[in-house]
């Protein structure tokens, strides 16, 4: 049976630097069979089963990330071969198409929300004359063409599509109101960085 000692020094010989931190202090090893070797620097802790043989590690999974986050995207049950490991380029490259990955699930969100924090003043007016423009498609005279409501129609009976038309119209307001909240609080904001002395 192999000592904690052996494993780390294993450990260090088949990753002479974390593949996350690039540090070289080496891999604390744990776990009832030393199958666990965590980095001494950043945190991140590797697990294989092919630890504690110190022969060969031919897959190793990533069991939890650096202290600071680093590596999450890549903490699943996948064991990666440990070539992949030994790549820093590879490391990297991964990280970053998942960063990439999150940031359009995040922008793809973000697309449901009335504004975006970062939009113009102009871009924030001219949300609020779309809006306005919606509001008249769906006033009384509109019909329910388009919108997605198409098979609605035929089952709608005129009080429920007069409902229908109302609340998009009011849910145009309160865009429109949300709108013109955010325009006073940058004006606000704006004119309180201004006056001070």
């Amino acid at each position: 049976m192999v000592t904690v000692e052996e494993v780390e020094a294993f450990v260090q010989n088949c990753f002479p630097q974390c593949p996350l931190c690039g540090s070289t202090k080496g891999y604390e090893v744990s776990g009832f069979a030393k199958t666990y070797a965590q980095c001494r620097s950043c945190g991140a802790k590797w697990m294989s089963s092919d630890f504690p043989k110190c022969e060969e590690i031919t897959h190793i999974y990533l069991s939890e990330p650096a202290h600071d986050g680093k590596g999450t995207p890549l903490k699943t049950p996948k064991k990666y071969p440990i070539t992949f490991w030994q790549d820093a380029a590879s490391v990297q490259n991964a990280l970053k198409m998942e960063e990439t990955k999150k940031n359009e699930e995040k922008k793809a969100a973000s697309s449901d929300l009335i504004f975006q924090s970062e939009m113009t003043d102009q871009q924030l007016d001219d949300l609020i004359k779309k809006s306005l423009e919606e509001i008249t498609r769906w006033d009384y005279g509109s019909t329910l063409q388009g919108k997605g409501l198409g098979s609605l129609i035929g089952n709608t009976s005129v009080a429920d599509a007069t409902m229908i038309r109302e609340l998009r119209a009011i849910f145009e307001q309160n865009k429109i109101i949300i709108i013109q909240n955010e325009l006073l609080r940058r004006a606000i904001l704006s004119h309180k960085t201004t006056d001070k002395p």
